[in-house]
């Protein structure tokens, strides 16, 4: 009996990178049916998943080298092919060419940043304060994000500019995604300034947004993610310089 639920206990971690995976897969299908509606919130819940996986893993006592080359195969598909997807998607009325060619940039930068990480991560892994480049997630999500934003405005306004906005994302996502500019880690930053009362107004906000027009919070939560943390390397470098002097 205890073997049994062992077993199954083991197993949960792996079910859980197993619904990532099919998040990702079920992008790639409502894209080749023009769901464009469905598909983007599916990269959202996938990182709901892709988040849990490890924590679930290490609750259980159950972490494993398989568990860890699943979570990362997974997240190829999640959070590279599928927004690559949705890239070649979205653009592929106005230029399939360029739509498809930077789907395939940028999955293969999110392919050449989950390769590098597994690779860190073997020889000691980042520090838990922060990322070596842009995760996968943030990236992937940014994509679902403005896909989002996207169906909002067409809905209500007829007219969008994220079709020609896309591609200049596009490409810096998947620069910044092989850089080593060092990322925060959002689970940890955010704990660490929970008495903050900033943070404790952005919560309430983001909360707002979120709860009145859902359609815009992704947007809002991911580039306010990447755009601070550039911000902050700014005005480390800044700093630096002006300690030099």
């Amino acid at each position: 009996m205890k073997n049994t639920m062992r077993n199954i206990t083991k197993s949960i971690p792996l079910l859980c990178s197993l619904a990532n995976l099919g998040c990702g897969f079920g992008v790639v299908m409502c894209v080749v049916n023009g769901r464009y509606d469905l598909a983007p919130w599916l990269i959202i819940v996938a990182m709901l998943f892709d988040a849990y996986d490890g924590r679930l893993a290490r609750y259980f006592n159950a972490s494993s080298l398989l568990g860890c080359e699943l979570d990362s195969l997974c997240d190829v598909t999640t959070f590279g092919i599928a927004p690559a997807t949705l890239i070649g998607g979205m653009l592929q009325h106005n230029s399939p060419i360029l739509g498809w060619s930077l789907g395939f940039l940028f999955v293969s930068s999110a392919v050449y940043r989950l390769a590098r990480f597994n690779a860190m991560a073997a020889e000691g892994g980042d520090s838990k304060q922060y990322f070596t480049g842009l995760p996968t997630t943030g990236a992937g999500g940014m994509i679902a994000a403005l896909v989002i934003l996207h169906q909002y405005l067409i809905f209500h306004s007829c007219t969008s500019i994220i079709p020609e906005v896309l591609p200049i994302v596009a490409v810096i996502l998947s620069i910044l995604m092989v850089t080593r500019v060092k990322f925060p880690n959002s689970m940890v930053a955010v704990a660490d300034k929970l008495d903050s009362p900033i943070y404790a107004v952005l919560v309430v906000i983001g909360t707002v947004i979120f709860a009145l027009i859902p359609q815009i919070a992704p947007t809002v939560l991911f580039s306010g993610y990447i755009i601070s943390a550039l911000i902050g390397i700014l005005k480390e470098k800044l700093a630096l310089r002006a300690h030099k002097l």
